[in-house]
């Protein structure tokens, strides 16, 4: 065959196809075989089309026609939200392309795509079809194996996957029926028959809560162990107290010094200090361990930590950013051993005023630890170890919290749910943890040294005579007044009369103060909370919203979070000398990345600790069937309501087809099921009695019916 006719031929195949092909897909349209010279020249002649700019090969050696015909071909990333997705394009008037289920074409998660736009009318939402695929993500697919005698067919656990892909029988790798399993997806062409994958690992019987607890892991992609050569550092780091390191750090190893963190915590990455200096004022020392003096810039150490860019709290396990040796050993500020910090001194008035600051490497040794119950006993019965240093905190983080609210910050109540488990990693309880005078102390020191950091680095600005010094703010704009306004019509169909109208942090802890003794407290909170804007990295600085803080940074969790360890390096660069523009080019650059990807792994992180959450509460849940159960209704549907139970603190699901005594009919703007004949009601936020009739572990549900 010619060149100019197999030229021909490739852009017809290409053309017809519904996304790129691999080099072995085309060569088997001509009947090429791997081992002969027409395949090579075939390969040669794919190559020089792409170097003549008619055809794409993407990263994953796929092969695709660039096509320059049509002007409402866009190109962007696709996004799976239910049933329905969005393409999300670099184009400033189609940013967001909606897509309808059947117009996915072989789309999944994360591709890149080409998208057809729709006709619309004026002013409304674009639309369009997926056209092709440019590139795929790198899809790892987690769920439950079902094998028959002819067909494997992987089930997903994870909704995005809106199909489930065969698995041919060569490509099960020792998988059996009901397996849990991970898989890599191999190649998608007609949207009428399905994916196809090949399994990468057994993770145990779908079902059981280990193998499940695994899932979470590979579903996330999180990693499950340190590279050798980030584990090879880690090992050789020590503390040298040398007088070399003493002559440049401030020695406060004598000072008065503590620590408090939840009972089962391993790793103390903060601690606190308070003088009350001879005309009244408090002097607030909040003492972070130095994790920048071992995680040098560029390291494989902190290359490794910068990809993570956070530890993962899971029910069974954490992910940490940092290799034991760091997070639990060297910048852990354990009690009675001497330790590297960066310490925040804090002179304030006593009104809360911050009147003057330090910033400085130090060395201390912290005199006692304390878990939050054991401060909250020594508060409540004013007896103890400490207890004075302890009253004082408290009384300066009263102060504290009170300025706060007074100038800005949201009240906001807040509560997480902790899981304890058996020797086999089991839960067996779950415990509520709100906030306490013990807990509010820590955050609130916490808050005053982050928010005195970031104010530093805008006078730095000024002593620099830099318009904006490079930095990273951790930020939260205003929320947008209609989604404010949608939820306080929500609030008000609760019965709940409020004149709040606008989204004003004052009238937004009115009406939070009007129901903190209403069993509706928790309800209200959520609505508001999601009618926020989310919180997120940025090296440019609005504010923070829900702080009242004109000025805020993340600087005391430099364990666990990656922003806080590069805000440390910042600090200390910033302290010697004035970076040079290469360095200030640099720096923006680098910033503006970590931000953004901090951002994405921050999300990830919380999407993984929900749905681990989830899976102990549906297995603690599992061991209660036929118990009966006091809860909240959190969400009503068409097709039933969900029911948050006291105790487990989990949501089960109470279906409409077991409310057998009457016929409801769903009001959505309300978000109500009302019985037709007898009116009864289920409203969000209503307290209800449900008995638990059912688990499915493998799919994280529980099933409902009302109690009798």
């Amino acid at each position: 065959m010619s060149t100019e006719k197999m030229t021909e031929e490739i852009l017809k195949l290409l053309g017809d196809s519904l996304q790129p092909l691999q080099l072995k897909d085309i060569s088997a349209h001509f009947g090429y075989k791997s081992d002969t010279g027409k395949y090579f020249v075939l390969k040669e002649l794919l190559n020089q089309l792409c170097d003549d700019n008619l055809l794409r090969k993407s990263s994953r050696r796929r092969y695709s026609l660039i096509d320059y015909s049509s002007e409402s071909a866009l190109q962007g990333v696709f996004v799976i939200r239910k049933d329905r997705a969005i393409v999300i394009t670099d184009n400033p008037e189609y940013q967001k392309i909606n897509i309808r289920r059947k117009y996915f074409g072989t789309a999944l998660d994360g591709d890149i795509v080409v998208v057809q736009l729709h006709a619309v009318k004026p002013g409304r939402k674009p639309k369009g079809e997926i056209t092709g695929v440019v590139d795929r993500a790198d899809n790892i697919i987690v769920g439950e194996l079902e094998i028959d005698d002819n067909f494997c067919f992987l089930i997903p656990d994870d909704e995005k996957y809106y199909v489930d892909f065969l698995i041919p029988k060569d490509k099960l790798n020792g998988a059996e029926d009901g397996d849990k399993v991970s898989a890599r997806f191999l190649r998608w062409i007609d949207p009428l028959k399905s994916p196809r994958a090949e399994v990468v690992e057994i993770l145990g019987k779908a079902g059981e809560p280990e193998a499940e607890f695994d899932s979470i892991i590979e579903e996330f992609k999180l990693p499950k162990d340190f590279p050798p050569e980030v584990k090879t550092i880690a090992k050789k780091l020590k503390i040298d107290i040398s007088e070399k390191e003493l002559s440049r750090r401030h020695d406060i190893r004598d000072m008065e010094i503590i620590t408090i963190d939840p009972a089962d915590a391993r790793d103390f990455d903060d601690a606190l200090s308070l003088e009350i200096l001879p005309n009244g004022d408090n002097y607030l020392g909040v003492h972070i361990a130095d994790v920048s003096h071992f995680v040098q810039e560029n390291s494989d150490l902190d290359i490794d930590a910068r990809t993570r860019g956070n530890s993962v709290y899971l029910v069974d396990r954490v992910v940490p950013m940092l290799p034991e040796e760091l997070s639990n050993e060297l910048c852990s500020l354990k009690p009675n051993v001497d330790r590297f910090a960066f310490s925040v001194f804090m002179t304030f008035g006593p009104r809360g005023g911050l009147k003057d600051y330090k910033i400085e490497e130090t060395v201390i040794n912290s005199k006692r630890r304390y878990s939050y119950e054991e401060v909250q006993e020594i508060l409540e019965s004013g007896q103890g170890d400490k207890v004075k240093l302890l009253e004082k905190l408290n009384n300066l983080a009263k102060t504290l919290k009170k300025k706060r609210f007074l100038y800005g910050g949201v009240n906001f109540h807040t509560s997480e749910v902790k899981y304890i488990l058996n020797e086999n990693n089991i839960p067996v309880e779950a415990k509520l943890r709100e906030e306490t005078p013990a807990t509010s102390l820590v955050e609130e020191c916490m808050l005053a040294a982050n928010k005195t950091v970031a104010e530093h680095a805008g006078k730095l600005s000024k002593k620099f005579r830099i318009k904006d010094v490079p930095f990273i703010y951790r930020i939260h704009d205003q929320p947008e007044p209609g989604q404010v306004a949608d939820a306080i019509s929500f609030i008000k169909t609760l019965g709940i009369r409020t004149k709040v109208k606008e989204p004003k942090a004052k009238d937004l802890n009115k009406l939070l103060k009007e129901v903190e003794n209403s069993s509706r407290k928790s309800i209200v909170n959520q609505v508001l909370i999601r009618s926020m804007a989310k919180a997120i990295y940025s090296t440019k600085n609005p504010g923070h919203f829900g702080l009242g803080f004109k000025d805020y940074t993340h600087f005391t969790s430099p364990i666990r979070r990656y922003p806080d360890l590069i805000v440390h390096r910042l600090i200390k660069e910033y302290s010697v000398a004035k970076p040079d523009k290469n360095r200030i080019g640099f720096l923006k650059m680098l910033l503006k990345d970590t931000c953004t990807h901090s951002t994405e792994t921050e999300k990830k992180a919380v999407e993984a600790e929900r749905l681990s959450q989830r899976l102990a509460g549906t297995v603690l849940a599992s061991s209660k069937i036929g118990k009966i159960f006091t809860g909240v209704i959190s969400g009503v549907t068409n097709f039933g309501i969900f029911v948050l139970m006291d105790d487990l603190w989990v949501e089960g699901l109470l279906h409409i087809k077991d409310l057998k005594d009457d016929y409801y009919i769903y009001d959505e703007k309300k978000y109500t099921l009302t019985g037709k004949k007898k009116k009864r009601k289920f409203r969000f936020g209503d307290s209800i009695t449900v008995q638990i009739v059912n688990t499915d572990i493998d799919r994280k549900k529980i099933e409902l019916i009302l109690a009798k």
